[in-house]
């Protein structure tokens, strides 16, 4: 299998792929050759580009589903696997889709692997979509915490918990759901529409970073599934119901 990239109408193997100028990221979900949710991501990209390099691509998401399609068949990616594309915009104006590694299941699911999350204090997100800034934060985040866990769970300096568009964060108390933030990404608004369909209630509230230790599960979400954490600090925690709620995605 090689997985390809196409860059403003060229297409050439990921291996051989480049980015030198800073760029805007969105993770397309993709099952059958279909991508998923693709108009609501063109959507904030288009949102970010404008106001991080004061213009707006100007690709459709018709132009983006026929290129997608071709990529994944280009690169043999069997229509059975989930697969992610990576879109990206760069400051250039250079749009391009590369297609990442599929994963072994069909559609969303619940992450085997169950991370230990580890406090880490961090500014509250300034973007609506990743981007070389926020993923070289992420890059920091994971070396503050090398040695203490799998995951950092960001709080701010008001010691409430910190969640991002790209990666909302939930938890879940006596069946009930909440999250510190609402928005109108793609990870959000799905997640957010599982679980109401799933016949629960999620509330959006500050929640103070000592009142994890009481939570029964602490999950995050992106454009292919759930992670749930396994324990934050020294506090077990379960996967119950955000197990349930992957039905729903």
């Amino acid at each position: 299998m090689k997985l390809m990239v196409w860059c403003d109408g060229r297409v050439v193997e990921a291996s051989e792929f480049r980015l030198t100028a800073p760029y805007i990221l969105h993770r397309i979900h993709t099952f059958e050759y279909k991508a998923f949710n693709l108009s609501r991501h063109i959507h904030l990209m288009r949102s970010a580009s404008m106001s991080l390099f004061g213009f707006a691509s100007l690709c459709r998401a018709e132009d983006a589903e026929h290129i997608i399609e071709q990529l994944l068949r280009l690169s043999r990616v069997s229509p059975n696997f989930s697969c992610t594309i990576a879109m990206r915009l760069n400051s250039l104006g250079e749009l391009s889709f590369e297609v990442e590694e599929p994963s072994y299941y069909s559609g969303f699911a619940l992450r085997v692997k169950r991370p230990k999350g580890v406090l880490l204090t961090a500014p509250q997100p300034e973007y609506i979509s990743q981007n070389t800034i926020t993923l070289a934060l992420d890059a920091m985040y994971d070396a503050r915490i090398h040695g203490r866990g799998d995951v950092a769970v960001l709080v701010d300096e008001n010691e409430e918990l910190i969640s991002r568009p790209w990666q909302p964060i939930f938890v879940v108390y006596n069946n009930r759901f909440y999250t510190p933030t609402a928005y109108e990404t793609v990870e959000y608004v799905t997640t957010a529409e599982a679980i109401r369909k799933a016949g629960y209630q999620l509330t959006i509230r500050p929640i103070p970073v000592n009142s994890l230790m009481r939570m029964d599960e602490i999950f995050t979400a992106d454009t292919t599934g759930i992670t749930s954490l396994s324990k934050v600090a020294d506090h077990s925690l379960f996967s119950v119901a955000a197990a349930l709620i992957v039905d729903y995605m």
